[in-house]
């Protein structure tokens, strides 16, 4: 019915206009020909006024001729002569151009019979004009030759007050005549133009524009009719909107809101009004370019679903939403329906940390894991399974059945299977993977054992389980090895050492308390620092015989707070001869008054050890320097040597036993730096260096401050307090890899395979992983410390989107070491232990 109500309205709007372009054509082409004719008639009209004016000249200038000739038969004035010539030559244009026309000045020669009668003849106007122009002529050069004039003066004056004049003025009422008849003309047409219009407008308002109205009135009276419909669908529409569950509101096509139902008041915090006054909808939700409401504003089409997060007002958090974005018909904005989701992401992220915790124990177990369905089929599988079977990446895949996997080992000769024996191989070792009743141990090709133990689920898939077993078999061996050669090597330390050593420091008590033979004081001196150093030297060995029970964790230190001045005068006086020996010069920090805790005898054995190696290290004529200074509630001690320095490709080995960084001359075991870490370690204290070649090394520890008051506090200014970093925005689950070896990428590929939904991409430079990181918006970066610091240092520290950053290699024992590195893996990769890192960086 609506429509037919539009089609009937449509239909009158259609003859109403077929019919006034009628009229109108109608008017257009009455106006068009009144135009014509009016126009005519009006040209004629101005031409007959310009014919009157230019007469009524020729008539006034005929008589001042006449005046002029008269003036000059009685004053004989040059002046005189000259304006009489000017005047019979402007009375002889007018003449011509009257009788002859000009279209530019709107002049017609004569058109009417009689106007033509007038001018020819022997006695028209012309003849006498001609004789009157003459005479003039005769005058103008009677006079100028000094003849006798007046004759052609009286004839000319006596012709232009007579005949000619007579001629003139009947002209001019000739002229004015037929400019009425040209009036009257001109006013008849304008009447008919009139009432040629008031009979269209008659015809328009009687015949077209009346029946027109009845039917347009007709059609408002059914437009009322659907407007009530209309309203009433509206009223329904509103009911719909302030029941429903779902927030709904809409954007014009600038994105304002137009309007929103009470359930989107609620959940957006604000009244409809306040809705109303925002900029656009981005003023409640985070968008841009790639925003869905946008986009349908943009291109209409299809509605769009999408999940964002929308805002409240004030302090409160974003909440998640699931909204639908439908364009409005008429192409004027659109209709957006949300909910929020945030108890459905609660149970999401609830289930997910569930599945999580599930990874993570079938990850932390020391065996290799997996999981296939009742297909068997692989479903699952752990990093240790890779370990275990490292097979390329497209042999181990999901969705692979038992057989395949079976096969795949056997042919890659992980097994210690003959070729001829390997169909029988496989059907045996798939029948007691049928049978899934127990555990069997099978021999690899390398010499290690599995033990392979195999359930079934209730869902009917099958739990497989590698353990190696290799471990036990040979532990007992590595143990009797491992202590028969400690005993041996403490066996000989405490022959080889202690025996001269007690030697030399009997002699040396021999010399100190001989009261026979009374020593100079130098020599006293010397026997004093004999004694000394021989003590020491016998604590060291004891210390360095105790390295067994430093590796089992049982020896102890006593912690006590001492002042730290006796102690370093003690050390200095110690390597003293050591120095001038190797003419280091010494220098030492002001310590008076400074008291830290720890153990003074390991500190003072921690500081020779640190103070030798400086000497000894150190180039002839260098310096050697102790210095002080503090951290963070603790000391730092530092001593610095002006020697060749540590190349930084040996800077992570310094502290491991044994170790002497590849020279082959030097004092030393080069297990002094590695008990020295473990004992400062103990005291709850910190060890590192730095180092740079060709300036020398600085070896620095950090201990704990007495609780006292000391007064080094009053005179080193406590560093700031790092700045806390600010929680990373949530990003799409992505591992960088730069600069790193085929190996640890392929060993790093396999780890990642094992997390959920997270891949890894390599860059081959930082401008590659500067890109993954802007575009993918990764979890986390593994790459070599070098690299790792330069990535940071171009990332600005206050990016939210920083990622987890892992450095593969030794942690360097520097104290200005990158503290925005997370974390340290050292190399060779320890597969478990940064596979329980990445778990975490990108959860």
């Amino acid at each position: 019915m609506g429509e037919n109500r539009g089609w009937s309205g449509q239909a009158t709007v259609d003859r109403l206009s077929r019919r006034s372009m009628l009229i109108f054509m109608l008017l257009a082409l009455v106006a068009i020909c009144t135009y014509l004719l009016l126009a005519g008639e009006t040209s004629d009209e101005r031409a007959s006024a310009a014919e009157i004016n230019y007469a009524g000249k020729r008539r006034m200038l005929s008589q001042r001729i006449g005046l002029l000739s008269a003036e000059y038969l009685r004053t004989q004035q040059a002046e005189e002569l000259s304006e009489l010539a000017a005047a019979l030559r402007q009375i002889e244009d007018i003449h011509a151009t009257l009788r002859h026309g000009d279209p530019q000045r709107g002049l017609r020669p004569p058109h009417s019979a009689e106007l033509k009668a007038r001018y020819q003849g022997p006695q028209g106007l012309d003849a006498t004009m001609a004789s009157f122009l003459a005479l003039g002529s005769t005058l103008l050069r009677q006079a100028s030759n000094g003849e006798d004039y007046r004759a052609s003066a009286e004839a000319l004056i006596h012709l232009s007050r007579g005949e000619l004049l007579t001629a003139l003025d009947q002209l001019v009422d000739l002229y004015q005549r037929e400019s009425e008849a040209s009036t009257d003309t001109l006013r008849l047409l304008l009447w008919c133009a009139l009432l040629a219009g008031l009979g269209l407008f008659a015809l328009a308002a009687f015949g077209v524009l009346r029946p027109l109205i009845a039917q347009v009135r007709h059609s408002l009276e059914e437009q009322e009719a659907s407007e009530t419909a209309l309203r009433q669908a509206v009223e329904k529409n509103q009911l719909i909107l302030q029941a429903a569950g779902e927030g709904i509101f809409g954007v014009d096509r600038n994105g304002r809101i137009s309007f929103a139902n009470p359930a989107a008041t609620a959940l957006l915090g604000r009244d409809s009004g306040q809705l109303g006054d925002l900029e656009s909808h981005h003023a409640i939700m985070h968008g841009g370019g790639s925003c869905p409401i946008c986009q349908v504003l943009a291109d209409g089409g299809t509605p769009r679903r999408s999940e964002g997060q929308f805002s409240r007002p004030g302090n409160a958090a974003d909440f998640p939403v699931e909204y639908t974005v439908a364009p409005r018909a008429d192409g004027e904005g659109a209709v957006i329906s949300f909910r929020d989701i945030s108890e459905q992401r609660a149970a999401q992220a609830k289930l997910q940390r569930f599945q999580q915790r599930l990874v993570d124990a079938i990850e932390a177990l020391d065996d290799a894991f997996t999981l296939f369905d009742s297909d068997d089929r692989l479903t699952q599988y752990n990093l240790r399974f890779t370990e275990t079977f490292p097979l390329r990446g497209e042999v181990i895949r999901l969705g692979m059945r038992f057989s395949e996997f079976v096969r795949a080992i056997a042919e890659q000769q992980l097994y210690t299977v003959p070729d001829e024996r390997l169909d029988d191989w496989i059907d045996e070792r798939m029948a007691m993977h049928q049978r899934a009743e127990g555990s069997s141990e099978i021999p690899l090709g390398d010499g290690r054992w599995l033990r392979v133990t195999e359930r079934r689920t209730r869902e009917g898939g099958t739990l497989v389980i590698w353990s190696d077993v290799s471990d036990l078999k040979q532990a007992r061996i590595a143990a009797d090895q491992a202590n028969q050669a400690k005993s041996e090597f403490m066996a000989r330390m405490s022959h080889e050492l202690r025996t001269p050593l007690n030697a030399i420091l009997g002699f040396a008590q021999v010399l100190d308390h001989n009261g026979k033979t009374r020593l100079s004081a130098d020599q006293q001196e010397c026997v004093s620092h004999i004694l000394l150093g021989g003590h020491h030297l016998l604590a060291l060995i004891n210390e360095l015989l105790d390295l067994a029970a430093i590796e089992a964790g049982h020896l102890q230190v006593a912690m006590e707070e001492f002042a730290l001045a006796p102690l370093l005068q003690e050390c200095i006086a110690l390597v003293s001869p050591q120095a001038a020996d190797r003419q280091v010069r010494l220098t030492s920090a002001d310590t008076a008054g400074v008291h830290v805790r720890g153990d003074g005898k390991r500190l003072k054995q921690v500081l020779l050890n640190l103070l030798s190696n400086g000497i000894k290290y150190n180039r002839v004529g260098g310096q050697l320097t102790l210095m002080l200074g503090q951290t963070t509630g603790g000391i730092r001690l530092s001593v610095a040597d002006t020697g060749h320095g540590i190349a930084p490709d040996l800077a992570r080995r310094v502290f491991l036993p044994f170790d002497r960084l590849g020279t082959s001359h030097g004092e030393g075991t080069g297990i002094g730096l590695s008990i020295t870490r473990r004992m400062v370690e103990l005291m709850g204290g910190q060890i590192g260096f730095d180092s740079e070649l060709g300036v020398g090394t600085t070896f620095w520890i950090e201990l704990d401050a007495a609780t006292s008051e000391s007064p080094i506090a009053s005179r080193i200014p406590a560093p700031a307090a790092p700045a806390p970093e600010q929680p990373a925005p949530p990003a799409l689950p992505c591992v960088v890899a730069i600069g790193l070896e085929a190996a640890e990428t392929e060993t790093l590929r396999l780890i990642v395979s094992t997390l959920r939904d997270i891949r890894l991409i390599t860059a081959a430079n930082l401008a590659e992983a500067h890109a993954v990181i802007a575009a993918q918006g990764c979890r986390a970066v593994v790459a070599e410390p070098a690299l790792a610091r330069q990535l940071l240092a171009e990332l600005p520290s206050t990016d939210s989107r920083r990622p987890f950053v892992i450095a593969l290699g030794e942690r360097p024992l520097v104290h200005a070491s990158e503290p925005r590195i997370h974390h340290w893996h050292p190399k060779p990769m320890k597969v478990r232990e940064i596979a329980r890192t990445l778990r975490e960086a990108t959860a």
